[in-house]
């Protein structure tokens, strides 16, 4: 029996679908640990928002009101919440965020012995990131972390309960603070990342299998105990799956709950995706998350004159390259 409480953060209203996203991962949780302790924590809009929704709060175990300025948006009542957790309870716990699909026993938390623990962000060292955030950081926070090895991905982070963790919180979220209504910059990882450089770099690593962050990488996706779906709003169709396309979400709210299909699929959701799909290289990635790719994409999706014209254009293009690369 898994003794390591799990913690949720919810902002939500009947304009999104994070309250969906929290059913479906709490349903998909409670297939392997039905007794253990989840707590939510929630502004007072959002815990009347949830308490409309009885079988919901029948698999919490404790909503706890985190007070937020009301002249905050959705989302950075979720950032404040998010980078306050360890103050706001006590005892370690691990923390999972709520677009996820937990697939398998999650007892081994319970042996963690470090402070804070977090899996890397695309399962790449920093140096090896697609998309590092080396330079954003520096220039918000004016400090190097270049000699950083990991940026750590926030969607799943266990965290111990003493002085240090505490003081660490505190000061994320300063941080946090001053990059969003200093900077602009209302994400929370990069002033995790510079915080842990203030820290001395405590964050150890968790197993992959831990936070499986498949839109990046399928490396841990078979062995996934917790799927992390994250959404990337630069990619114009997710369609091959029901989870990167929002579909199973919104149909959850349509049901105002989880119907027998819907179960089905959280506990397949590993063969939940459309043929073909196929894994890409970096190569390609890199070309489909360009402005490039982007628009090419739609254009081909499209069809008409332009995507004619894109086609033709490539022909004459390939033919050039072969051309100029013989001399």
């Amino acid at each position: 029996m898994m003794k390591t409480p799990i913690v949720y953060t919810l902002i939500s209203s009947e304009k999104d679908y994070f309250l969906e996203e929290l059913w479906v991962s709490l349903y998909s949780l409670r297939q392997f640990h039905p007794e253990v302790t989840v707590n939510v924590l929630v502004d007072e809009p959002t815990k009347k928002y949830v308490e409309r929704f009885p079988e919901l709060c029948g698999m919490i175990t404790n909503i706890v009101v985190v007070p937020v300025p009301a002249n905050y948006n959705a989302k950075q009542r979720s950032r404040v919440i998010k980078t306050t957790v360890r103050n706001e309870i006590d005892g370690a716990y691990l923390f999972i965020d709520t677009d996820t699909v937990i697939c398998k026993p999650l007892d081994d938390i319970d042996n963690l012995t470090c402070d804070i623990a977090a899996v890397p962000d695309g399962h790449l060292p920093l140096s090896e990131c697609m998309f590092p955030p080396t330079n954003s950081v520096n220039k918000i926070f004016k400090t190097d972390v270049s000699d950083s090895k990991y940026w750590f991905n926030s969607g799943v982070m266990f965290v111990a309960d003493n002085e240090l963790t505490r003081k660490f919180y505190k000061r994320w979220n300063e941080n946090w603070t001053y990059s969003c209504f200093e900077k602009e910059q209302s994400q929370d990882q990069p002033a995790l990342l510079a915080t842990d450089k203030e820290f001395g770099y405590i964050i150890s690593e968790l197993p992959g299998i831990y936070n499986a962050q498949v839109a990046m990488s399928l490396k841990y996706f078979a062995d996934a105990a917790i799927v992390h779906w994250w959404h990337m709003s630069f990619i114009e169709n997710q369609d091959y799956s029901p989870f990167f396309s929002l579909q199973i979400y919104k149909d959850v709210k349509t049901a105002k709950g989880l119907t027998a299909d819907i179960k089905e699929l959280i506990k397949h959701c590993k063969q939940s995706f459309v043929s073909p799909t196929m894994p890409v290289g970096k190569e390609h990635i890199y070309f489909l998350f360009s402005p490039a790719g982007k628009i090419f994409n739609r254009i081909y999706k499209d069809g008409g004159v332009a995507s004619y014209l894109m086609n033709k254009c490539a022909v004459v293009l390939e033919k050039i390259h072969k051309y100029t690369k013989k001399k």
